[in-house]
């Protein structure tokens, strides 16, 4: 009797081992509404410690759907956010941002939520080639930041974003300005870099633009523009490897 008495405690204690196991296993799609908005939290927040962003934030995305208006459900969306984001998922972070925004506006979690929204545009911009849309939003919903939370600690470093932001759509434009040189465009290039050093104060490429208009300039025969910008170059950026070059351009096209 005691043997089998023995037997009985342990083969309970490996089914209440199983259960707690397969419970803390559970995937997001076998969450239901017998289910308690604390237990998907909870499910989420297991997951996001062992680094498993993506889950996590799948887990805290069922209480909205379950438990929408909810208490736990402004906890567990703005989770989400930052879950979806950590996982590099931006676009469902960005889904669950406008959702916690629209629903929890005066939440004090926005602004986080807010924050991480923005960021992920940034994050998406990395080289010139790319499309325009990600700068664009990421300047936008940063600028949107900075007026709905003037004394934010992050304030800075969503202007560093914009600014990053704004160099990687120029740099683009003088890309599409060189493109038309390569193509012998000389007229649409020297447009197209004409706009850009009218419509920009502030840029690490603006040395370069007054390099190629000086090279369009001379292409197309007006000599006394690109001598006024090599002049304008001199005096604006005297020490960039840009103004060296403009000045041995002009020395080999004989205007100096």
């Amino acid at each position: 009797m005691l043997v089998l008495f023995c037997l009985f405690k342990f083969l309970a204690k490996c089914t209440i081992l199983i259960l707690l196991v397969s419970c803390a296993n559970r995937l997001p799609s076998e969450i239901n509404e017998n289910n308690t908005p604390k237990e998907i939290i909870q499910l989420g927040d297991k997951a996001y410690a062992k680094g498993y962003y993506e889950r996590a934030g799948d887990y805290y995305s069922e209480v909205n759907t379950y438990f929408p208006y909810s208490v736990e459900d402004e906890l567990g969306l703005s989770k989400a956010v930052d879950a979806y984001y950590k996982a590099g998922k931006f676009d469902d972070s960005r889904i669950a941002g406008s959702k916690f925004l629209s629903i929890y506006p005066e939440s004090d979690k926005a602004q986080r939520v807010l924050y991480l929204r923005s960021k992920s545009f940034c994050d998406q911009i990395d080289i010139v080639e790319r499309d325009q849309a990600a700068a664009r939003e990421c300047i936008s919903s940063f600028s949107a930041f900075q007026q709905l939370y003037p004394k934010s600690k992050s304030k800075k470093e969503a202007e560093r974003n914009i600014i990053s932001a704004k160099e990687f759509l120029i740099g683009q434009q003088l890309n599409v300005g060189k493109y038309y040189l390569e193509r012998n465009n000389p007229t649409a290039a020297m447009k197209r870099f004409e706009k850009i050093k009218n419509n920009t104060k502030v840029s690490n490429f603006l040395p370069e633009v007054s390099y190629r208009l000086i090279e369009t300039f001379i292409l197309v025969g007006l000599f006394g523009e690109a001598m006024s910008e090599k002049a304008y170059m001199k005096k604006k950026f005297p020490n960039s490897r840009w103004t060296r070059e403009a000045s041995i351009l002009i020395d080999k096209s004989g205007l100096s």
